[in-house]
């Protein structure tokens, strides 16, 4: 099996690998990175890997030359088939199996595809995942005389929803929503929620890999209206979103607000720290000061990660830290069986954390902490190079007087009352943008300085903000 095209180098990007199919992604390309990653794991001394994939038009095929190129490299493949992400982590532990490929581009629109990656039950480096590319550039690997052998499991579905279903207990039933946004998680989010107890009412749960509804982001709030007008029409307790591979959560709560990642934390540490006290909770760069406020409230401590799921579950891993999350979506819950970001059962803690609540759901969601802050705003570049330049050039020529600086993952302009971001995704060709403040006035004045940064640097495009 050959090259068609070239490799692009674009598509190794900082934790997994994707781009836009057929135009920087060629579907054949997968069989090169399958053989690479199937000689790896021999030259490690393992021979298994399992593998899954997303609902996207383009992942079968992607996932059959994937298939060819780790069972060439003489690595053994348990086929788990159509999979949310989380759900193909989960198997890593059911299985144990530590190490697994999973076909999709999670969040991405539909022409985008990708490949995400566990090794030894880790999430590979950004070193990593260029060392893949270039081992395939210098052709350092070859088809194994001996070729792999192909099993598939088709029961991690119903082994994943058995695992939730035992764990997560409501004290009380609840009405919710559940936007699976024709997503992969559709297989088995209304089966799910309805063994919890819940009342359920789903929206866009029918898997269709043209995503006909929205694009499979709910950190969009575009992307939301039709979950806050379903909650809001049948006076629900709140409404959940998935992204397309299931591995990040929205929610919106019973009077149609947005419940950023941020905000979910907060209730679902408030409850973890009750039974661990001085316990880590880990955050992304782009989480609100007042998580960090409510941790250290209830006698945590919290560490801040550059935005990334594999950071993430790095730092959590590291630090020991209890609860980890970012606000894209990612949360992981370390405190029972689960160590993954897992959108699917984050959802089922929060629904368990709020059921055991003595308040209404109204009531809980009206005491959650609140500032003035924006979604993630994104000026989108010709490609992730340009991206990277332009914010070399905001960060050279950013003046901000009287703010501490965090550089960790671009630069967060920290004040008193308030703060600014300013990053590459990691996911897109985009610049991004954050913003926060104790008061409408003061954010406002916050962005106006990052609109003079913009301009001055030369950058001419519509700003969002």
């Amino acid at each position: 099996m050959t090259k068609p095209m070239p490799m692009q180098p674009e598509i190794f990007r900082a934790y997994d690998i994707r781009g836009k199919v057929n135009e920087e992604f060629f579907p054949p390309n997968a069989y090169d990175i399958g053989l690479v990653i199937g000689s790896k794991l021999l030259a490690q001394g393992r021979n298994q890997i399992l593998l899954g994939r997303d609902g996207r038009l383009s992942s079968p095929e992607i996932k059959q030359f994937l298939l060819s190129g780790l069972l060439d490299s003489g690595c053994d493949v348990i086929d788990l088939g159509l999979t949310p992400t989380p759900v193909a982590y989960f198997a890593l532990q059911q299985l144990s199996v530590p190490d697994a490929v999973i076909v999709t581009a999670s969040h991405n629109p539909g022409h985008y595809n990708g490949i995400k990656m566990v090794v030894n039950n880790c999430p590979l480096s950004k070193d990593e995942i260029r060392a893949i590319y270039e081992a395939i550039e210098e052709e350092r690997y070859a088809k194994n005389d001996v070729q792999g052998k192909c099993t598939v499991y088709d029961d991690i579905l119903t082994d994943f929803t058995a695992a939730i279903v035992k764990d997560v207990k409501l004290e009380k039933p609840l009405r919710i929503a559940i936007d699976c946004g024709n997503g992969v998680t559709s297989l088995l989010a209304e089966s799910l929620f309805s063994q919890l107890g819940c009342e359920v009412f789903p929206l866009y749960c029918e898997l269709d890999g043209n995503f006909p509804n929205h694009s499979p982001d709910p950190t969009d709030p575009e992307n939301l209206k039709a979950l806050q007008k379903l909650v809001i029409d049948n006076k629900l307790d709140i409404g959940i979103a998935f992204d397309g591979d299931g591995d990040r959560v929205i929610a919106v709560d019973c009077n149609g607000k947005i419940l950023w990642p941020d905000r979910i934390m907060i209730l679902l540490a408030e409850q973890i720290l009750q039974q661990n006290k001085n316990a880590t909770v880990v955050c992304d760069i782009k989480c609100s000061y007042l998580l960090k406020n409510s941790v250290e409230a209830a006698g945590g401590t919290i560490a801040l990660c550059p935005t990334g799921h594999s950071h993430l579950k790095r730092m959590t891993r590291e630090t020991g830290a209890i609860l980890g999350g970012e606000f894209s979506g990612h949360i992981i819950l370390r405190d029972r069986w689960s160590c993954h970001d897992d959108g699917l059962y984050a959802a089922a803690r929060l629904l368990e954390t709020l059921s055991s609540r003595k308040e209404s759901c109204t009531e809980i969601f009206a005491n959650i902490p609140d500032s003035f802050s924006t979604p993630e705003y994104r000026i989108p570049q010709a490609c992730h190079a340009t991206s990277v330049s332009q914010l070399e050039a905001l960060m050279d020529n950013a003046e901000f007087p009287g703010a501490s600086l965090c550089l960790i993952d671009g630069m967060r302009v920290d004040y008193s009352d308030g703060w600014g971001l300013m990053r590459t995704s990691n996911t897109s060709p985009d610049l991004t943008f954050r913003f926060e403040a104790e008061s409408e006035p003061r954010l406002e004045t916050i962005k106006a300085l990052f609109r003079r940064l913009l301009r001055d640097t030369g950058i001419k495009a519509d700003l969002p903000f």
